[in-house]
Parts: C-alpha cells; structure tokens; sequence
C-alpha cells in the first residue's frame, strides 16, 4: 500500500496548488503582478542588526524583517515589536551558530534536544553537521519552542524562516518545520520546489492554506563580489511575476559587527553596511517604482491565506 500511496500524495499535493487561485489573486492583484518582499533577516543577533533593519523598516522599502530567538539581542528587538505592532516580524528559525567568537545554543532544555549540539553545548556552526547530527523530533521541539518563546515576549508573530536554511535541508526537517508553521498558522518561507519531494510526512501538509514562494533570492559571494548593487539592480528589473522573497542582511559596518564576524567575510561586517546603504537609497526607491514591482507583507499572507477560513 505504501508504494502506491506516494505518487498520490505527490499528485495531490500539486493538484492543490494547481486548483487554487494564484497568491497574486488571492491578495486582490493581476496574476501577472510582479510581488515582493524585501526581508531583513539576523534581528536579535546583534545591537547593530537590530538598529539598522529598524532604520530600514521604518525608513526605506524593506518591509519585512525575522528576528532569532536564541541570539543575545532578542530582548531588544522583542521590546521593539511589542512597541511596534504594525511591523512585519516573523521569526528566522536558528539551528546553527556560525560565528567564531560568538555563539548561542537552543531555547529549549539541553537534554531535551542534545542532537542540535556540539561539545561546548551550542548549536553547530555549520549545517552540514546539523544534518548529520540532529534527530527530526528534536529539530522539532527546539523549533516550536523559539514560537513559544517569542509569543511569550509579546511578539505578532507573522511568519517562520530558516537561519541558513537549516530547517530546509532535509525531507525530514522540512515536514517538522511546516508542521509547526501549520501549528500556528503562520506562513513560511518555502520554495515551491517542496513540491516535487516524493516525501509522505510533507505531502501530507499541502492544503489551501500553504503559501509557496515562486522566488527566493539572495546575493551570494560569487555575485557580492562583482558588486551587490549590480545583482540587486539586475534582480529588479527581471523579477518575474510571482510571488518572490529578497533576503537581505542590514546591519552597521562597526566595531561590534567587525568583531562578531571576524574572520567570516562572507556576509560580514563591510557586506550588511553594504546592504544597508543600497536598500535605504533613493536609486533603489526610485528603481522600484519603475519597475512597478509591488511589496507585500507576510503579514498578508497570514491572514489573507495562512489563516483564511
């Protein structure tokens, strides 16, 4: 029975998609409407990243923002999202701690969710030992459990992203995250790739309410080095229509940033600066409007989608 079940579960998960109204309609746009969500992502990780994607929020098109909950920081911007419930701040689900000096382990009991650690009792630095070592049911748990604890903080919670990507990188880790998405009817940032996983556990969690994004981009070393703002502009003006989703780091290139990163220049210090100076430009304001792309929030997709009855 289990053989012949899976290609139906696959079939029936892409038939769902395929006979819903495209997320463009469902949020009163033309299907061919070009949409976008530029995504700040680390909040919590630093004072630093905390003050410029606020800067970028409240003064630029950057719209959305996800804040880690493990991390130093995340009573600052907690205090701030309780002050500011109108701002779109999901939570950048965090599985890893990649800096060299500066590091964070898990929300939940130690005990409870030892397979996310390494020695020294954090989270590993790198993915790929994350998917060696860490145990689906424990993913889970400390998942859930970063949503509590924001709720907990008084936080609106609109979405769950990945730190890294982390919850994305295996069949296993990507059913535990959108069950817990699903759990509290939050949006995710999810491909719509997801979709061709011959995988029961995430078949079985498609329904009208699931959001799958067309796009999901970034600059990556290979293209920060020519120049971000070639990759930005470039990304602009042939986005596609769809539903799409910019990740984008803002943060101030000082002595804190310098430190954390230290040896990392790889979305270091220099790279958020950057990213801070091309996003809060009027040359990226202006490129916007002419290239009609339209921002949308996930706070829409939460109740326009995630939560519709």
């Amino acid at each position: 029975m289990r053989l012949i079940c899976l290609p139906i579960l696959l079939f029936a998960a892409g038939a769902i998609y395929a006979q819903q109204p495209s997320i463009a309609s469902r949020l009163g746009y033309p299907d061919n409407a070009r949409l976008l969500i530029i995504h700040a992502d680390d909040l919590g990780m630093a004072h630093s990243e905390n003050q410029a994607s606020i800067i970028g929020l409240e003064n630029s098109p950057v719209n959305s923002a996800s804040i880690m909950v493990p991390c130093p920081w995340f009573p600052e911007i907690a205090a701030y999202a309780r002050s500011n419930k109108q701002a779109d701040l999901g939570l950048h689900l965090t599985l890893n701690s990649e800096w060299k000096h500066y590091k964070w382990g898990p929300v939940s009991s130690r005990d409870a969710v030892a397979s996310l650690l390494n020695k020294q009792g954090y989270f590993y630095a790198t993915v790929d030992s994350t998917v060696q070592k860490a145990k689906p049911g424990e993913v889970e748990l400390e998942l859930r459990n970063q949503v509590k604890k924001a709720y907990e903080a008084g936080i609106d919670v609109t979405h769950l992203d990945a730190h890294m990507r982390a919850a994305l990188s295996t069949p296993e880790f990507i059913a535990a995250y959108m069950r817990v998405g699903k759990e509290f009817g939050l949006p995710l940032l999810l491909p719509r790739r997801v979709l061709e996983y011959d995988h029961p556990e995430i078949n079985a969690l498609f329904d009208e309410n699931t959001v799958l994004m067309d796009g999901i981009h970034t600059v990556v070393p290979e293209d920060y080095r020519k120049g971000p703002e070639k990759y930005y502009d470039s990304l602009m003006k042939n986005l596609p229509p769809g539903l799409h989703s910019l990740q984008i780091h803002l943060a101030y290139d000082n002595d804190e940033m310098q430190a954390i990163t230290v040896d990392h220049p790889d979305w270091g210090a220099s790279w958020r600066q950057a990213d801070f100076d091309y996003f809060t430009s009027d040359a990226f304001r202006q490129l916007l409007e002419a290239e009609d792309i339209i921002l949308v929030t996930y706070r829409e997709l939460r109740d326009k989608i995630s939560r519709a009855e």
